[in-house]
């Protein structure tokens, strides 16, 4: 019998609140309370979220206040995003489950591959990088201006950008699939110069623009059990996952101290 991992679709959270439900969740993986688990959302207002080693400095946070952008910090690294037109995934697994008892490279492949299976389902051209050396771009703020090993693309334009967190026991990967882009945004938030290089920034909607986001969501909750040999069951969250994504968003995920710490 296959075994069977858990999927989630909160659908729209605040982004305190989104952070918060994949710590919590990644937390009950890892004491084995909760079984591996995919997890489905958007944003409830555009909000910029950036990486948990990222400089603040590096957002235009008079812009985002403007605007009325949430800034909030990831559990995970990686670099800054506008989360806008796009689904959110978060993916939560024990590291002595298979195929992710393996180096930090091969974890990572592993679920790159499992989302452009489910991308190539729906007609996208989409390829996965094999280079371990980010591209001139490297230093920008934003997460989506260089491709790096087991990154996805189309046409050289990254339109999925993930990010993860090794636990001693436990992966946590986020990760946002552009559906649109507004890119004179993009750039105003994080301080990015649209003359520069608007082009390295992709959307699904460039070249499938009647993809929706359940067709991304029914596609991609194929394309896991396909790639892993599971059973994926859909599930609402656990009230010990309940009770602690409260707690997290409003003791660290709502805070100035949490989200400006460095």
């Amino acid at each position: 019998m296959a075994p069977e991992w858990r999927l989630i679709d909160t659908g729209p959270c605040s982004a305190s609140y989104n952070m918060a439900l994949d710590e919590a969740i990644v937390e009950a993986v890892r004491k084995k309370l909760s079984p591996p688990t995919l997890r489905f959302y958007q944003w409830s207002v555009p909000a910029v979220s950036i990486g948990y080693f990222q400089k603040i400095s590096e957002i235009n946070i008079d812009y985002c206040n403007r605007m009325g952008y949430p800034i909030i910090r990831r559990p995970t690294g990686g670099r800054a995003i506008l989360h806008d037109s796009e689904l959110t995934y978060s993916f939560s697994v024990r590291t002595d489950i298979a195929p992710f008892t393996g180096r930090l490279f091969d974890n990572y492949m592993a679920i790159s591959k499992a989302i452009i299976s489910g991308l190539s389902a729906l007609g996208l051209d989409a390829v996965i990088s094999y280079s371990k050396k980010r591209d001139a771009r490297h230093k920008s703020p934003s997460c989506f201006e260089s491709i790096s090993y087991g990154e996805i693309s189309i046409n050289g334009q990254k339109f999925v950008g993930s990010a993860q967190r090794h636990y001693a026991d436990c992966i946590l990967q986020q990760g946002s699939i552009l559906l649109d882009l507004n890119i004179k945004e993009q750039c105003k938030a994080l301080n990015l110069n649209i003359d520069e290089n608007p082009g390295g920034i992709g959307a699904i909607a460039k070249y499938n623009g009647k993809i929706t986001i359940n067709n991304l969501q029914n596609s991609l909750s194929m394309a896991f059990p396909n790639a892993f040999g599971i059973k994926l069951s859909m599930e609402r969250p656990t009230q010990f996952e309940l009770n602690l994504a409260q707690e997290l968003e409003k003791e660290k995920y709502s805070t100035h101290e949490w989200n400006f710490r460095r």
